[in-house]
């Protein structure tokens, strides 16, 4: 059984940051969606909350794909 290298330790890393990132951005959308302030602001916040969450999912994909080697 091989050790990983130092790259798949780093990209390991990135990936959890960024799997962070997309639980943050996903719960200030929660957030303001079921906030009851019921203010337009809010819903231009949660609305791009599914695109961003879905990039910040790809770019996870392709970091981990590219330390996957």
């Amino acid at each position: 059984m091989q050790g990983k290298t130092a790259s798949q330790h780093k990209s390991e890393i990135i990936v959890v940051v960024i799997a962070l990132l997309a639980f943050v951005v996903g719960l200030v959308g929660h957030l303001a969606s079921a906030s009851f302030a019921n203010s337009d602001a809010f819903g231009y916040i949660a609305a791009p909350v599914p695109l961003i969450v879905g990039v910040i999912a790809l770019i996870a994909y392709k970091v981990a794909k590219s330390g996957d080697h």
